[in-house]
């Protein structure tokens, strides 16, 4: 879901960039029941050009969303453009499960069309074995996102109070 903020404030790079430092706690590990420190309810990453935002929590979610942004210049001041989306190593992690289960899957099935009558016995159970982790990988990503439903509106909320912003047109 892409999302576009305007934020009328000629020279933008730098009051933006303190604006969010400031309204952030830095994403890194520590000793806390969140795994970082400090207590403001949004955890960022900065970078040279763009940002990462996540809503604090205490729990382990790592299906949660992720908000990926950056700054952009435009003539009306600056356009905060960004989406939300998993963590890399998540998205990573779920392309290789489900690669894995269509290898699996696909190995299966040219076994069983030998005709080998040993193999023609097994093959319902490992293609149950197959949609069981199939829908197993499909129910952890809906569950993760369930859990984190509100966080999206957080974020937002959020970014429009420190910047001040309104929904780009």
């Amino acid at each position: 879901m892409p999302l576009n903020l305007s934020h009328c404030t000629p020279g933008f790079f730098e009051e933006c960039r303190a604006r969010l430092t400031a309204g952030v706690d830095e994403e890194r590990l520590a000793f806390s029941w969140s795994g970082h420190a400090g207590s403001k309810p949004i955890l960022g990453k900065l970078g040279e050009t763009g940002f990462r935002l996540q809503k604090r929590r205490y729990y382990r979610n790592e299906y949660a969303p992720f908000f990926y942004g950056r700054f952009v210049s435009s003539d009306r001041g600056t356009l905060i453009e960004g989406e939300f989306r998993l963590h890399p190593f998540v998205r990573a992690f779920m392309i290789f499960w489900f690669s894995f289960l269509a290898l699996f899957t696909a190995l299966v099935l040219v076994q069983s069309a030998t005709g080998r009558p040993g193999v023609q016995a097994d093959t319902g159970r490992l293609l149950g074995i197959a949609l069981f982790l199939g829908v197993f990988g499909v129910a952890l990503v809906k569950f993760g996102r369930w859990l984190g439903r509100g966080e999206e509106r957080a974020i937002v909320a959020f970014l429009k109070t420190t910047f001040e912003a309104s929904d780009a047109v």
